[in-house]
């Protein structure tokens, strides 16, 4: 338990100082979109590949598909929760689809990768990837439709994004790999193990970095976007944990479940704000969603992940 909060604590200290950087124009702002560049298309890429480069495992593939079933179960629940909720609620319209995005969707690119191999090694990171295709494919087919949501939109699903992103082709890669045994030349494996070793704190430090471009001030002023944090970040984190101790199952030593964990726990992806941008939708909202579930984060996540 310990090991757990202090590998968490370490990244979300590595997340304060891309703020501070940030906030003191140490890096500058217009670099952000290069450095995330380099961590989507080169440096998580390298780190999927480099944890699937290992021998071949029965537990692993049942692992897989148990990861699939889960994550899928998961999001398409919590999914028709959130629907039901800003129904009670009654969220604004305008805001609806983004407050359901928000509460569905993780950031496991930017911190669920680098946590997973810190606290679980390259199994977990494995895993991770594995349960990620699930919210690949849901954010760009469901999650188009719910950022989308009451606004005069009729915008069609591209199987392209949906599948060709550089992380899904590091996966097919990397999986094609494992399951076949070709070995590959110890060179490539350094090579990808060094660029692999960048995903953890370079990750983190962006992610700091993307916060600090705020107006923190104008960041609190919705009070919805707090309700919607609570639930996110409190509520069904909490929930997820009662449910493992009323079940008796030890998430640390369950992968699958730890996975179901952490994608609950994680703050909501920046994608959020960036789909609602590129569709001219709620982006002001969703930029506050973003913001203030990531700031949370910094206390819930090594919080929970203690009591996991």
């Amino acid at each position: 338990m310990q090991v757990v909060f202090v590998n968490v604590l370490i990244l979300f200290i590595l997340m304060f100082i891309g703020y501070i950087l940030g906030k003191r124009g140490t890096i500058a702002h217009s670099s952000i979109n290069d450095l995330t560049n380099l961590l989507i298309d080169v440096s998580i890429p390298a780190t999927i590949m480099v944890s699937m480069i290992r021998p071949y495992s029965s537990e692993l593939m049942k692992d897989t598909v148990r990861v699939l079933i889960i994550i899928a179960i998961y999001h398409l629940g919590i999914a028709g929760i959130s629907f039901v909720l800003t129904k009670i609620l009654k969220v604004d319209e305008k805001k609806r689809g983004a407050w359901i995005f928000a509460m569905v969707f993780s950031n496991n690119g930017f911190i669920g990768y680098p946590l997973m191999y810190a606290i679980y090694g390259q199994e977990g990171l494995f895993i991770m990837a594995m349960g990620n295709i699930i919210q690949n494919v849901l954010i760009f087919s469901l999650g188009v439709k719910m950022i989308t949501m009451n606004y005069e939109l009729d915008e069609k699903i591209r199987l392209k994004n949906i599948l060709l992103t550089r992380q899904n082709l590091a996966i097919v890669i990397g999986m094609t790999l494992f399951i076949s045994q070709i070995p590959v030349p110890e060179a490539i494996v350094s090579l990808l193990t060094h660029l692999g070793n960048l995903t953890a704190p370079l990750s983190m430090i962006v992610v700091g970095l993307s916060l600090s471009r705020y107006d923190v001030k104008n960041m609190f002023t919705d009070p919805e976007a707090y309700r919607m944090t609570i639930f996110r970040m409190l509520i069904i984190p909490a929930i997820i944990l009662i449910g493992f101790r009323l079940t008796g199952v030890s998430a640390n030593n369950d992968l699958p479940f730890a996975i179901l964990f952490y994608t609950a726990a994680l703050p909501s992806p920046a994608l959020t704000s960036i789909m609602a941008e590129r569709y001219n939708t709620s982006t002001e909202f969703s930029s506050r969603c973003v913001f203030i579930t990531t700031v949370a984060s910094v206390i819930t996540v090594p919080l929970f992940a203690g009591l996991l």
